[in-house]
């Protein structure tokens, strides 16, 4: 077992008030249990492909063993993705933890390189090819396979399957280990994890439109207003901008372009936060453009009250930002456009992203690798290729969209939940923790999850053969 020491309590009890702009509403519900993790170092090779380079970093990692009996009960690993940290993800991710609990397991949150305390070069972040190249899902699951197998060793727990779970690039990030590590992850569970995002795959449109629809689902007409207040604010004159945002400095002819890509990427977003209902964002955004008309329709989306709004307001990203920008980049290149015909947004293309790119970081986005090298350019051949894996959908996330909906065989399994957003069966910003005022849908799939788990555990444990002890590099 790990030594507790290190410990740190993490309180799941929100004490924060979300906002939509300056629109606040009721915080989320408590904590069910105490939730405590210990903190824990692996050293880790910066390039795992390349044997003449024997650079390294160190990579953190959460473990909470309150409820592991030990071998061959399972580990629960969370193969986290781009955030602040992981012990942000760890806070609201209550329903990893109400996994471990159920199945006796350990539950092991991995940080994913170039993230939060988990970086390989103690500089500031820096575009350069030598070090931006070793950022890929290729270089990340090879640490996580590492960082699994350290785990079990440490433990004596050769005997214990392991069941990755992740929620959204996390949930790929799980669906890509399972099928290129089958010897290390025995199963997972996969939530809204747009593993089908790429070009060919899916319709790019597809995305802003199901986040319309959800808008119009919790708040009929919404979508109308939105297009209204869009068209006001794309034909306004610096002048009327200047009237109905209160800004502190005059506006210009790229005001009105600027403050619509800011609505567009908020408004969107806003739909993957949409469960539970009774505090979803897009409600509450949607009662407060109702009281406005013209182009200040989103005013109270932009501006604090009593203070005028920076329109020069520049942007410094931190380091994580920038690796995620990469990351879109690159390989994790998902189609998302709109039209203002299925959707209620402005008409936007994919060409002014990968400009950027070019721009940015020097690099074209490559489009098709994924689907090529991890095999889901054919369903089908993906389906031969891996099983037991659970993808999980909120029916009201916009992902859900770009994710596997339907099953595709006996282990690999969808399971859909309509009223739900984004990974919202794992836990996110608006239900860290399973709560008793969670609907009837989202409960029925977390059962259905557990009841697959249950049915595949027997197995793993039968099938995973004694393995020689390993010499780790636990820190």
């Amino acid at each position: 077992m790990f030594s507790e020491n290190m410990v740190c309590r993490v309180s799941l009890l929100s004490v924060v008030t979300v906002a939509v702009g300056a629109v606040p509403y009721p915080p989320p519900q408590p904590d069910p249990f105490p939730a405590y993790y210990s903190t824990h170092w692996i050293e880790q090779p910066t390039d795992h492909f390349n044997a003449l380079n024997h650079d390294t970093f160190k990579q953190r990692y959460l473990v909470n063993s309150t409820w592991w009996t030990g071998p061959p009960a399972p580990i629960v690993f969370y193969s986290g993705a781009e955030g602040s940290g992981i012990q942000d993800i760890f806070a609201h991710s209550g329903w990893v933890l109400e996994l471990a609990r159920n199945l006796s397991a350990m539950a092991v949150f991995g940080e994913m390189r170039f993230f939060g305390g988990s970086v390989p070069f103690s500089e500031p972040f820096e575009r350069l090819p030598s070090r931006l190249g070793l950022l890929n899902v290729e270089q990340t699951i090879a640490d996580y396979a590492m960082l699994i197998e350290a785990v079990r060793s440490a433990n004596g727990a050769d005997a214990s399957p392991v069941i990755s779970v992740g929620g959204s690039l996390a949930g790929t990030l799980t669906t890509f280990l399972r099928l290129k590590y089958p010897s290390i992850v025995d199963m997972g569970i996969a939530s809204s994890a747009p593993i089908l995002g790429y070009e060919g795959l899916s319709d790019q449109y597809a995305w802003n439109r199901v986040a319309t629809q959800t808008f119009d689902k919790q708040a009929p007409g919404c979508s109308d207003m939105v297009r209204r207040g869009f068209s006001a604010l794309l034909s306004a004159t610096p002048g009327e901008l200047k009237t109905a945002f209160n800004t502190c400095t005059p506006p210009t002819k790229d005001t009105a372009s600027s403050l619509s890509a800011q609505l567009i990427g908020q408004l969107a977003a806003m739909a993957e936060s949409s469960y539970p209902a009774a505090i979803s964002p897009v409600v509450a955004a949607c009662e407060a453009i109702s009281t406005r008309s013209g182009a200040g329709m989103f005013n109270p989306l932009l501006v604090t009250p009593g203070e005028c709004l920076d329109i020069n307001e520049t942007f410094d990203p931190s380091s994580s930002d920038l690796a995620w920008d990469y990351l879109s980049c690159t390989e994790i290149v998902h189609p998302i456009a709109t039209n203002n015909i299925t959707d209620m947004f402005p008409p936007e293309n994919e060409t002014s992203s990968a400009d950027w790119c070019q721009y940015f970081f020097n690099v074209t986005p490559r489009v098709s690798w994924m689907p090529e090298s991890m095999g889901m350019a054919r369903l089908q051949d993906f389906a031969k290729q891996t099983s037991h894996l659970i993808f999980s959908n909120g029916l009201q996330d916009p992902w859900s969209t770009q994710s596997v909906t339907q099953s595709l065989s006996d282990t690999l399994v969808a399971v859909n939940i309509i009223d739900g957003s984004h990974h919202s069966d794992l836990g996110g910003s608006m239900n860290p923790v399973p709560s008793a005022g969670d609907s009837d849908t989202l409960r029925a799939a977390r059962e259905e999850e557990i009841r697959l788990l249950r049915e595949w555990l027997p197995e793993a444990v039968h099938a995973r053969a004694p393995r020689l002890d390993r010499q780790t590099v636990l820190v």
